[in-house]
């Protein structure tokens, strides 16, 4: 009898050990599973860079404002372009997204507010707004990308922007004065190399570029007459 109760409790105590051994084991392997999650989302998390275009407002114009206020309707994207992830296309295959390189906003978001904070900033009109104000205006501007990507040319990089844009006349003074420019912009930015960080200040620079020219023409087109 005495000899069946030390067996019992040493089945006991050896039961007991091996679960606390495979508890231990169990505990390990569930931190080493959470680790490797958090690990890997980590990593992929850190692994996609997230790019903004952005750059200095213009300064104020020396000459007196076009006394209206100005519309800038939001750019549309041509489907060709992906509102996620920076385009690179070469001359060896077609134009690709880059999964690791995200805009952090749709890049027709991006223009648009560019657009429309450097015309305010300039001076070039009495006031510009976009789509979400309610202030009467007389002139509009709206544009649509075709294009926007970098471009790898014979181990040379570049940015491509494509634009088409309008700038039209609610109160024409006469017949045929409705649309005063209709004009397809096209804009290749040099990059320093071919680098996906590279590309994409080639591309600010690109933005900063057409946003430049709308101004000019905009004014153009009102001041010496129809674009």
């Amino acid at each position: 009898m005495v000899k069946a109760e030390v067996s019992l409790k040493r089945d006991q105590i050896t039961f007991s050990a091996r679960k606390k051994i495979l508890d231990r084991i169990i505990a390990v392997l569930l931190l080493a599973s959470t680790i490797a999650f958090c690990g890997c989302a980590f990593w992929n998390k850190e692994a996609v860079v997230f790019h903004a275009i952005n750059y200095p407002a213009p300064k104020p114009h020396r000459e007196s404002p076009i006394s209206d206020t100005i519309m800038v309707y939001r750019f549309l994207m041509d489907s060709s372009v992906d509102t996620h992830y920076l385009l690179i296309s070469d001359s060896k295959t077609k134009t690709k997204a880059v999964s690791h390189h995200a805009w952090v906003q749709d890049p027709s978001e991006m223009v648009t507010e560019l657009v429309t904070r450097d015309i305010e900033s300039s001076g070039l009109f009495q006031k510009a707004v976009d789509q979400t104000s309610n202030v009467p205006y007389r002139y509009a501007l709206e544009g649509t990308i075709r294009k926007f990507e970098g471009e790898i040319n014979n181990g040379n990089g570049s940015s491509l922007i494509e634009s088409e844009v309008k700038l039209i006349d609610f109160e024409p003074e006469s017949v045929g004065q409705k649309e005063l420019i209709k004009k397809v912009y096209t804009i290749k930015t040099p990059s320093t190399d071919t680098n996906p960080e590279s590309l994409v200040k080639a591309l600010n620079a690109g933005v900063r570029e057409l946003s430049e020219k709308i101004r000019n023409d905009a004014k153009l087109s009102l001041t010496k007459g129809t674009y």
